[in-house]
């Protein structure tokens, strides 16, 4: 497979963007988990976060305040930053991070 550099990079920043997706969905069930709520499946999961769940979005801050029953479970302060790739003997190295986060 010949792609280009430019190729490259998009396919790892877009499968580092995943990634970092994944980790903030998994906090957030790990949020609820230790509010007592734990789930079955996905649309169990999807279906609760629906009709109990709510955010707080404050974008000038960067900040989201998280929700279930008008209870603060969880706290994400979003500055996402991703690093420029790096190549070093014909290694790529590239850093993100989501932020920072704690459980309420």
């Amino acid at each position: 497979m010949d792609l280009s550099k430019y190729d490259i990079t998009q396919y790892a920043i877009d499968n580092l963007s995943k990634g970092l997706h994944k980790k903030l969905d998994d906090y957030l069930i790990e949020g609820l988990k230790r509010k007592g709520f734990e789930f079955k499946n996905r649309m169990e999961l999807e279906a609760f976060i629906k009709e109990r769940c709510r955010c707080e979005d404050y974008p000038d801050l960067e900040e989201r305040t998280y929700f279930v029953d008008d209870i603060p479970f969880f706290f994400h302060r979003y500055k996402t930053e991703i690093a420029l790739p790096k190549t070093e003997d014909r290694k790529m190295t590239i850093t993100a991070s989501a932020g920072y986060f704690s459980y309420l």
